[in-house]
């Protein structure tokens, strides 16, 4: 698992975005633009739309939220301060549905269950309020009390659930919650917010909140089952509250206005993922084993391969430091090979040990045969920067190819020419394909 991004998405915003999620790998980005119409930017799983002008005079920040497949009901405060409704019923948009109310903040939305909304708002008491929909009509306003500094933010993580939270006059991030029979209290989470909070649920039981901090940056805390944890920078120069949404297990998308008024876009998910475990008998002599490491990701990064450095161990192995490497053919080993391969404390099944070691025999800068269920690479003590990620790339399905600019090259990657050296598409397709890259 990790963060990406950010991502530039463009437009011009002239408040925070509203986002939902009707389906895995579908995003839907609201922003009120220049003119204060609502505009609407998708993302279809392949490609981001343009932007569409959905129409309406806003005077605040839209919320969205989806209840079921190809639905969306979105909300927004009008020039009247009343809320607004409207929503996409999977083939057309509605018109605009005033909800009433007296607003002071933008509105924030929430579904537990099919044809189910809650909404929520700071009145003009600096209160929290709800209003919500039942499948056949809306309720009247529910004072839930507080003293909130900005609009509030709420998710669901299951049935006849919601959590809330905003931002109070101490700047700290409160939490209001609905266990299905009554409203708790509200609990302080700390933190020290310049903005209202975003949430978002990828599983039950689990909340993952963003605000902006005092720096800019947005932050990131989060309810893991048992306990609350973070805080965590995620970095950006952001401009206002952020928003969230989840549309898949491990899988969160977050957007912001950047200082440029666009809208920009990071997100957590499940990356391809090479995961490396060093076993030293010598040092490199001519690169350490981080620079090596480093080298390694430089290659592998842009390619969305994670490289990641599970464990390292010094092994007193001399009778192997000189690895007795025969042929180096791969599917063929020495008894040399699988006696120091068979080391393999902490590595999983899938992962590659490293051995550094001091020659090759014959000599050579590195090599990757390795016996079957031991995934594995030797490095020689003069080996370049680059060969870790070559010998690597052959435990993944690569072949030598006779081009110095490639990471493959097999004219020996001290003769590199153009570093860093490249990966074509067929080769990555080739170690996406690997047992040996894990999604993690």
């Amino acid at each position: 698992m990790t963060w990406l991004g950010w991502e530039d998405l463009g437009g011009v915003l002239t408040d925070d975005i509203g986002v939902s999620s009707w389906a895995a790998n579908r995003l839907d980005c609201f922003a009120r633009g220049t003119d204060s119409h609502m505009w609407h930017k998708w993302w279809n799983g392949s490609n981001w739309s343009g932007w569409e002008d959905l129409g309406g005079i806003l005077t605040s920040a839209p919320a969205a939220v989806s209840w079921g497949p190809n639905r969306i009901d979105c909300f927004v405060r009008g020039t009247d301060s009343a809320m607004w409704h409207k929503w996409w019923n999977g083939s057309r948009w509605s018109g605009w549905e005033s909800l009433g109310g007296v607003l002071t903040s933008a509105p924030a939305v929430a579904s537990w269950g099919s044809n189910r909304l809650d909404c929520f708002v700071r009145g003009t008491d600096s209160h929290m309020w709800h209003k919500w929909w039942d499948g056949s009509r809306w309720s009247g306003w529910e004072d839930l009390g507080g003293v909130i500094d900005g609009p509030p933010a709420a998710v669901s993580w299951g049935p006849n659930r919601i959590d809330c939270f905003a931002r109070g006059t101490n700047n700290h991030m409160w939490h209001k919650w609905w266990n299905g029979s009554r409203w708790s209290g509200w609990e302080d989470l700390g933190g020290l917010l310049s903005s209202g909070p975003a949430a978002a649920s990828w599983a039950a039981n689990r909340i993952d909140c963003f605000v902006r901090g005092t720096d800019n940056h947005m932050w990131h805390k989060w309810w893991d089952g048992s306990a609350w944890r973070g805080w965590e920078d995620l970095g950006g120069i952001i401009d206002g509250t952020p928003a969230a949404v989840s549309w898949g297990r491990n899988r969160i998308d977050c957007f912001a206005r950047g200082m440029n008024s666009a809208m920009w876009h990071r997100w957590w998910a499940l990356l391809p993922t090479v995961r490396l475990h060093f076993k030293i008998l010598t040092n490199p002599s001519a690169f350490t084993v981080d620079q090596m490491l480093a080298s390694m990701r430089q290659v592998y990064n842009p390619a969305g391969i994670q490289v990641q450095l599970g464990s390292t161990e010094n092994l007193n192995l001399p009778l192997l430091n000189d690895l007795d490497v025969g042929a180096c053919t791969m599917g063929s080993t020495t008894v040399e090979q699988n006696q120091l391969f068979a080391n393999r404390n902490n590595v999983g099944a899938n992962d590659v040990a490293c051995y550094f070691v001091r020659s090759t025999v014959p000599a050579f800068n590195g090599c990757a045969a390795f016996p079957p269920g031991s995934p594995s690479v030797a490095v020689a003590s003069v080996a370049s920067q680059w060969t870790l990620g070559h010998e690597v790339g052959h435990v993944l399905g690569l072949v030598h190819v006779n081009n110095n600019d490639r990471l493959m090259t097999g004219n020996g990657t001290w003769n590199v020419t153009n570093p860093p050296p490249d990966l074509t598409a067929a080769e990555v397709a080739t170690m996406l394909a690997s047992p040996f890259t894990q999604n993690s």
